[in-house]
C-alpha cells in the first residue's frame, strides 16, 4: 500500500516539475528579446479581440480602438462581462459605425464582482477560467482555419483593466506550453494608473507580448525596480513600454 502511493506522489511531484520548468521556458522565451519580432506582415490581414472592462475600462479602450484600419481587422470578437450590457451596446454602436467585416460577442463570467468577498472570489475566477479555456484555448483548435491561417481565437488580443482579463490572458497562454498556436497578447495599463500597477497587470504581465503603460514617470519606476531585481538577467516578464496617453 505504501509503495504505490510512494509512487503515485513521486509522478506528482514529476509532474509539476515538468510543468514549472516548461512554463519558465516558455515565458522566459516569450520575453527574451526586447522587441518580439512580428508574427505576420504589417498590413496582413489579422482578427482581433477586445477585452472591454465595463466602466471606465470600457471608455478607455473603445478609444484606443477608435483609430485601428478596420479593413485589417475585418473580424472582430468582442470580449463582454457578463451582465454588462453597458459595453456590449457600446460594441454594437461601434460596430454600426464601422459597417464591415464581420464580429461576435462573447459574454464571459466575472472572475470577481464588486464588492465580492475574497472568500468567495476563487471559485467564480475558476468558473470563468474553465469558461475561457473552453472558449479561447480548446474550441478554435476545432474550428476552421482564420484569415492568417493559423487555428486561434483571435491573432490578437487587446487587454486592459479588471480581474477578468486574467483568465482570458491565461486562456490564451496555455496553447505556448504546447508549442501550438496561440493569440498575440496586448496589454495596456489604465490611465488611472500614475505610480503602481493594478493587480490584474502584476498578473498577467509575464504571459502577454507587450505591456504599455500611460504614464512615463511609472515606466521609468517600474524599469528601475526590474533592474534592481536584475529581472533582465533571466527575464520572466514582459519589458514595460509607453507611448504616451493611449486613450
Amino acid at each position: 500500500m505504501i509503495v504505490p502511493l510512494l509512487l503515485l506522489l513521486s509522478s506528482l511531484v514529476l509532474a509539476i516539475t515538468v510543468l514549472a520548468l516548461r512554463l519558465l521556458t516558455v515565458i522566459h522565451h516569450t520575453h527574451a528579446r526586447s522587441s518580439p519580432p512580428p508574427r505576420r506582415q504589417q498590413d496582413a490581414p489579422a482578427s482581433l479581440a477586445v477585452f472591454l472592462g465595463s466602466g471606465g475600462h470600457t471608455a478607455e479602450m473603445m478609444r484606443l480602438v477608435s483609430g485601428l484600419d478596420w479593413q485589417r481587422y475585418s473580424t472582430r470578437v468582442w470580449i463582454i462581462s457578463s451582465g454588462d450590457l453597458l459595453s456590449e451596446s457600446k460594441a454594437l454602436a461601434l460596430e454600426k459605425q464601422i459597417g464591415t467585416g464581420s464580429f461576435t460577442l462573447l459574454r464571459i463570467p466575472r472572475a470577481r464582482r464588486v464588492h465580492q468577498s475574497y472568500l468567495t472570489s476563487p471559485f467564480t475566477t475558476l468558473y470563468s477560467l474553465a469558461y475561457c479555456l473552453w472558449h479561447i484555448s480548446l474550441a478554435p483548435l476545432l474550428a476552421s482555419v482564420g484569415p492568417s491561417g493559423r487555428r486561434v481565437f483571435a491573432d490578437l488580443i487587446l487587454l486592459n483593466g479588471p480581474g477578468s482579463c486574467v483568465p482570458i490572458a491565461v486562456s490564451a497562454f496555455l496553447p505556448r506550453l504546447l508549442d501550438l498556436p496561440s493569440p498575440s497578447l496586448i496589454y495596456i495599463e489604465s490611465l488611472a494608473r500614475t505610480r503602481r500597477l493594478s493587480v490584474s497587470a502584476k498578473l498577467v504581465r509575464p504571459l502577454v507580448d507587450r505591456f504599455f503603460v500611460q504614464w512615463e514617470t511609472l515606466r521609468d519606476a517600474l524599469r528601475e525596480g526590474d533592474a534592481k531585481r536584475k529581472v533582465g538577467a533571466w527575464r520572466l516578464k514582459a519589458e514595460v513600454e509607453w507611448e504616451g496617453w493611449l486613450v
